[in-house]
């Protein structure tokens, strides 16, 4: 077997795992793994992409858990069910479309900072698989967020739109969405952090690149030895 196939067979199984543990630990394990594989591309060179890009799912991880403590605690006076879930929803799907967004424009963001702020690091910046991949994950994670949203909105029309009970009553059992969502969320939460791993190791099997300044230093000392010869 290749070892691309032993590769990819790891990843799946890798995903399998993580999925089951988050399962378990929701509130608890996704944050930790993100910080531990940040923790890893900043202790290996050349991990400007992966730096970027573990650190822009962290800080939205960081902001949504924010967000749900601030809703706990404004709904702590006993508000209706479908009022929270209504916000808890809301801003599943607003934040991941906002991750969605800056991931598709995560390169040229990821221009401006290194320019601004380590010049010399610019020639690291590319489209890694990560960015490509994740792209498609973030868009399963809308759809899934619009599902479930939906199906709580029609589940609910006739306390948060006021239509008649005899209109609604036929979608009060629509929960399939709804009893799928944690394992839904948990699946695309475990290929997340497969996806960041397994790129994590293929930019680090990438040949080291020669830093311009070298180059150039190179360049000049070059043509004046050829200045001084007679």
């Amino acid at each position: 077997m290749p070892t691309s196939s032993y590769f990819l067979l790891f990843c799946i199984t890798f995903s399998g795992v993580v999925s089951f543990v988050h399962l378990q630990l929701v509130d608890q394990v996704h944050p930790l793994l993100i910080g531990a594989l940040l923790l890893v591309s900043l202790l290996i060179k050349y991990q400007e992409n992966m730096k970027h890009i573990i650190s822009l799912i962290l800080i939205s991880l960081i902001v949504e858990a924010a967000i749900f403590k601030l809703l706990a605690s404004f709904f702590s006076s006993g508000e209706p069910p479908y009022i929270v879930n209504s916000y808890l929803l809301t801003t599943h799907l607003v934040l991941d479309i906002i991750v969605f967004r800056i991931l598709k424009y995560r390169v040229r963001f990821s221009l401006q900072f290194v320019k601004r702020f380590q010049p010399k690091k610019w020639q690291y910046i590319y489209t890694t698989h990560a960015d490509i991949l994740l792209y498609g994950v973030y868009l399963a994670f809308i759809v899934v967020d619009l599902l479930v949203l939906g199906e709580h909105l029609l589940r609910n029309m006739d306390y948060i739109f006021g239509v008649s009970e005899a209109t609604a009553k036929p979608f009060w059992s629509w929960n399939w969405v709804y009893k799928s969502y944690p394992y839904a969320k948990s699946i695309l939460l475990s290929c997340v952090v497969t996806i960041l791993l397994a790129t994590i190791f293929v930019e680090n099997q990438r040949p080291e690149q020669e830093d311009d300044d070298e180059d150039d230093s190179d360049e000049v000392i070059h043509k004046t030895d050829q200045q001084q010869k007679p």
